[in-house]
């Protein structure tokens, strides 16, 4: 059965750059942080960011805390894009969307641009060397104030054509929905950038409908869809594609207890499009 899977030929349209870096990597990065920003003695970065079977989207989310720290110069966000796009075009995936959050890595002074460049460099050797096409998501986060958002979506925008091919909100949920940034989904739209919202993901399937009324053109997750019947009508009606990540679904929702309490099942049954996805890996 593995050998027949890995046979399959894939699409990848929902992964997180900083959630996905080789354990080896993560090492080798972790010792060369400079002495203001390394790990304090004893801790051990692998474990902090291998998230145990069950937990919330909170926890789940606690592990980029480490990865981030790791991912604050070009060289390493270099190097991170091109493992991604070599370990999915061994398991033969034709072609992968990458996401990330680009505001996130310039705590060390790098410019949201460079960050961006970086990131499309790893990626284009990765296709030089493989059978592989890429595109790049570019990430707002839902907490942080609109005038970020909006320097994503202006980023999205400058690089749109340029190997960037959409944009996404993501993070923290129950109190942040999608409607606060408005505006600068309103501005990508303009700028003619694809719009994914991450949505009903641990909670909150009015926030599906919110993203809908935004629209977006994917789902991430919309794992709640079926607790709201008239989106969940909307979604099939529209064939609005969900990015279902099973297993950090499951990691992270509370009425799952195991793959076969999936609603995927569901989706496709009533003809929703679904895509299969690894989220963080």
């Amino acid at each position: 059965m593995d050998s027949w899977l890995r046979g399959l030929p894939k699409i990848e349209l929902h992964v997180h750059l900083d959630g996905s870096l080789r354990p080896k990597t993560v090492r080798d990065l972790a010792k060369k942080l400079p002495a203001d920003r390394r790990f304090p003695r004893g801790f051990d970065p692998i474990e902090a960011v291998t998230h145990p079977n069950r937990g919330t989207l909170e926890s789940y989310l606690e592990a980029f805390d480490v990865t981030l720290r790791l991912l604050q110069d070009e060289g390493a966000l270099e190097r991170v894009a091109r493992e991604l796009c070599e370990d999915a075009a061994v398991e033969n995936v034709h072609y992968i969307e990458v996401r990330f959050a680009p505001l996130l890595h310039t705590e060390a002074g790098l410019k949201p641009r460079d960050v961006v460049a970086a990131v499309l460099r790893g990626m284009r050797q990765a296709e030089a060397d493989h059978s592989i096409h890429s595109g790049l998501i570019l990430t707002a986060l839902k907490q942080e104030p609109t005038e970020r958002s909006m320097e994503v979506g202006q980023l999205t925008a400058q690089f749109a054509g340029k190997g960037v091919v959409g944009f996404d909100l993501a993070g923290s949920e129950r109190l942040y929905p999608p409607l606060l940034h408005r505006a600068t989904v309103e501005f990508v739209h303009a700028a003619g950038v694809h719009l994914t919202i991450h949505a009903g993901e641990a909670c909150c399937p009015e926030q599906i409908r919110e993203a809908l009324d935004l629209g977006a053109d994917r789902i991430g997750h919309g794992v709640h869809l079926f607790e709201d019947p008239q989106t969940e009508k909307r979604v099939r009606e529209s064939r609005i594609p969900l990015e279902i990540c099973p297993t950090s679904n499951l990691q992270t929702t509370a009425f799952m207890s195991d793959y076969k309490d999936h609603p995927v099942g569901r989706y496709i049954e009533l003809g929703i499009p679904i895509s299969i996805n690894t989220d963080n890996r």
